[in-house]
């Protein structure tokens, strides 16, 4: 039999056993091969080299990019099966209502706490885009935001679902947590150079990135603590980008207090974890 005969044979040969070998890898190639197009489109378009906006199909895949990849790795790894593990942690949801509460409201916690911090150390009072609005109004369009986002966000499934079990089964917790940061970090990056999202252009590389390195320690505790439950982390993201629209103006100072704030909360919990941050060996896949 010729060799190419015999690599034909085998299913452990070739990009196969590229993505069995380097699940991980073949996970982000993926993922951003989804997700850069309508990215840097809409890059373009902000700055007047293209005439239109990127097509709605392809900026879909910028959400959709994570999740599609998470699960199409996860498919190729171990069939059906390997998808079910993955999407069967959104059943994970009969938990302690307290871990409801932070998925919805820590985030707007941190956020108003940066506004008070913002305004006691003598900054000016920022807008806040839901002030003034009855309750009702604010309960509705919190509520429209998170079903939004959970529909055209999926990034939970490939940081927590697919990556951040596998880093720690291999890594432990705080390397982990390093590790995922990373892409995390550059899935996010063409936004700095898109004139027609005001927050990137506010705050910068460095205190978005900071913040996402205290975020992730933090989802990656309530992620470990909620016995891996999708849903709760997928909300607690979702909340994020929800309250990010009521409660903020994108000015800088206030948001740099919010990442201070989140690195509070990121130390103490890798202290009073010991760094663990509810971690036990036997959750990886």
């Amino acid at each position: 039999m010729s060799t190419i005969s015999s690599a034909i044979s085998n299913p452990e040969t070739g990009w196969k056993a590229f993505v069995r070998r380097h699940q991980l890898l073949a996970m982000y190639i993926l993922m951003f091969v989804l997700a850069y197009p309508g990215l840097i489109l809409e890059v373009l378009y902000s700055r007047g080299i293209t005439a239109s906006q990127s097509p709605i199909i392809v900026s879909l895949f910028t959400g959709w990019g994570p999740g599609i990849a998470a699960v199409v790795v996860s498919a190729l790894l171990a069939g059906r099966r390997g998808v079910r593990e993955l999407l069967r942690r959104f059943l994970i949801w009969r938990l302690n209502i307290v871990w409801y509460m932070v998925a919805f409201f820590l985030l707007a916690g941190l956020i108003l706490g940066g506004i008070s911090l913002h305004v006691l150390f003598s900054g000016a009072m920022p807008i806040i885009p839901a002030a003034g609005a009855s309750p009702l109004n604010v309960a509705l369009s919190f509520f429209a935001l998170i079903v939004f986002g959970i529909l055209i966000n999926t990034e939970e499934i490939a940081w927590r679902g697919f990556a951040l079990p596998r880093l720690e089964a291999k890594y432990g917790v705080l390397v982990a947590c390093l590790l995922l940061v990373i892409p995390e970090s550059l899935l996010h990056l063409p936004y700095f150079w898109n004139k027609d999202v005001d927050f990137y252009q506010t705050v910068g590389i460095f205190w978005f990135t900071a913040f996402s390195v205290a975020m992730v320690f933090i989802y990656t505790y309530v992620f470990n603590k909620t016995g891996g439950s999708l849903l709760i982390v997928t909300l607690m993201h979702a909340s994020q980008n929800a309250w990010a629209n009521l409660l903020s103006d994108n000015t800088a100072r206030p948001f740099q207090f919010t990442v201070a704030l989140a690195w509070m909360i990121a130390i103490a919990l890798i202290f009073l974890t010991r760094g663990q941050l509810g971690y036990e060996r036997g959750d990886s896949p």
